[in-house]
């Protein structure tokens, strides 16, 4: 078991946790009151006096190795990959292997025509140019490029692809919520590094690669991974490791990068296929839960035919055959027979760790969620949110730029679905602060939306849930506002006239369409004063000119 002294707990104040995933710089991710379990997990397993295998786990995964100086290998592979001046003048005529060849093809061999230049490339008889080094040949690092693109070329990348089991068994004792904040802490790890993030999911069959290579991109694979669901009824775990070797050895980006694979089960595997298609990659497992691998049904009856063993395999699954195992002290509990086919069973599950063991490069088995803890509402807690919700009441938000008024709303709005999840849950329903501390939440979201600018902006991105009657109030408090503008024969900018023009054609109730007649109406009459003016003093000037 690894163990590592003293390993960096994320924050635990609610707002402060969130924004280290980016959430509050990204109008667009949208959390429901459920995925806040995320942060109660971790208020949990974080805490100083629960440190926890997982965050030891995490801790150990997560910690980069130096590299002092640039990868020889790599530089090569990028330069002749970007066309970039070659490392060597030393050049022979090849034929195409595969498709990176393409930049290399003769000038002479583009200038076929396409149906002669098909034949050839499907026949791999395309000629193509290849460099290659001597032991004269000096190492350039790409470092050393004088455009911009090598400035930092020589500073250590972590790169890491993410395979998360989502099999119907990671229901199991809220795994697949556990996994996904342990993903979800290991990506605030990377946040403010230049680590680029492959992600797929996979259980049966294998989901959508996505890839994640600049910071602004962070909330959205974490809400990609927060809305992951289960679905197949079995972990491949071996054709999932296949698709991230043939995805790492595809895409140049992804050089040098380590697999981590996060599940509850772990699948039989062919060792030393796996081990020669890893080749340099390094696999790390990362399993939640103390679950055997249960061996399947054929493997089964191959073994009872071939001890002539009297035992029938689906009456129990090998958690129970283990538990049944370690209690059998006196050979009179179990039956001769049945000690031997549970043997042979626990050895088979064994035999199938073992190989995973031997294969990867890191392999750390922690032990399920224990979720009593979830949903208790402590002291600090509860001072928590109700100082949170008493600071937002104080607040004059008239003047504030949209960017923060944006930001300030979907803190409150999320600090609102957080306490909706703390209400549902446990013996919370009755919880005073917490019901006044809603309310009073939902106030003053309300308040907010007075403002036009934030309104459009909320009422365009999906995910926010206001009920019908806070967007009532807000629309016509809004509605209010601009009227007032207009009064006062404020100058709109064109900015200001479009949010105008979609805040009044929205379906707000009665008299939203005089409104808006109401505002054209008003906009005609300042162009035709505009105008008259314009001709009054052209008509003056020129009467003075025959004077």
């Amino acid at each position: 078991m690894y163990t590592i002294s003293k390993p960096e707990r994320p924050s635990l104040d609610f707002f402060q946790y969130w924004d280290s995933l980016g959430f509050f710089d990204n109008i667009q991710a949208i959390l429901p009151p459920q995925f806040f379990v995320i942060f109660e997990i971790a208020r949990v397993i974080f805490t100083s006096e629960f440190i926890s295998d997982a965050l030891s786990a995490i801790e150990d995964i997560s910690k980069e190795e130096k590299i002092e100086a640039p990868d020889r290998d790599e530089t090569i592979l990028i330069n002749r990959l970007e066309r970039i001046s070659p490392l060597s003048d030393n050049m022979e005529i090849d034929q195409y292997r595969t498709i990176y060849d393409m930049k290399k093809s003769l000038p002479r061999e583009l200038a076929l025509d396409d149906d002669i230049f098909d034949i050839k490339l499907f026949t791999k008889s395309l000629l193509v140019q290849r460099f290659y080094e001597t032991e004269a040949d000096k190492f350039k690092p790409i470092s050393t490029l004088r455009d911009e693109s090598g400035k930092d070329a020589n500073k250590f990348e972590q790169k890491f692809y993410l395979l998360l089991d989502s099999s119907r068994s990671m229901d199991m004792r809220m795994r697949l919520f556990f996994s996904k904040c342990l993903v979800a802490e290991f990506l605030r790890r990377k946040f403010n590094s230049n680590a680029k993030i492959f992600f797929r999911q996979f259980d049966s069959s294998i989901g959508k690669l996505i890839k994640l290579d600049k910071k602004e991109d962070f909330p959205f694979l974490v809400e990609e991974i927060l809305y992951a669901t289960t679905g197949g009824t079995s972990t491949n775990l071996q054709d999932a490791v296949y698709q991230a070797i043939d995805d790492i050895n595809f895409d140049k980006e992804m050089i040098n990068a380590e697999i981590l694979v996060v599940t509850d089960g772990i699948s039989k595997i062919e060792k030393f296929k796996l081990k020669e298609k890893l080749g340099d990659v390094k696999l790390n497992v990362l399993k939640i839960g103390k679950d055997l691998v249960e061996a399947n049904f054929y493997d089964i009856q191959q073994m009872v035919s071939h001890n002539n063993l009297d035992f029938d395999p689906s009456r129990l699954n090998i958690n129970d055959i283990k538990r049944k195992m370690e209690k059998s002290d006196d050979e009179t509990v179990l039956s001769v027979s049945e000690r031997r086919a549970y043997r042979g069973l626990l050895d088979y599950s064994e035999r199938v760790f073992q190989d995973l063991k031997e294969v990867a490069n890191r392999f750390i088995e922690i032990p399920d969620l224990e979720p009593s803890r979830l949903f208790e509402l402590t002291d600090e807690g509860l001072d928590f949110i109700e100082t949170s919700a008493d600071e937002y009441d104080r607040m004059n938000f008239d003047g504030k730029p949209i960017d923060e008024m944006t930001r300030l709303y979907k803190k409150a709005y999320f600090l609102s679905e957080y306490i909706e999840l703390l209400l549902e849950h446990g013996n919370n329903i009755n919880n005073h602060i917490l019901t006044m501390s809603y309310e009073k939440l939902k106030k003053i979201r309300q308040r907010m939306l007075n403002d036009p600018l934030l309104y459009d902006i909320i009422t365009r991105e999906k995910g926010y849930d206001e009920d019908k009657k806070t967007m009532k109030l807000s629309r016509r408090e809004a509605r209010k506002r601009l009227k007032e503008m207009q009064l006062q024969n404020k100058a709109l900018s064109t900015k200001e006239m479009k949010q105008a023009q979609m805040l009044m054609v929205m379906d707000v109730g009665e008299g939203s369409m005089g409104q808006f007649l109401k505002l054209i109406l008003v906009k005609l009459w300042q162009l035709i004063t505009k105008v008259a003016g314009l001709a009054f003093r052209k008509k003056s000037g020129g009467e003075e000119d025959e004077e």
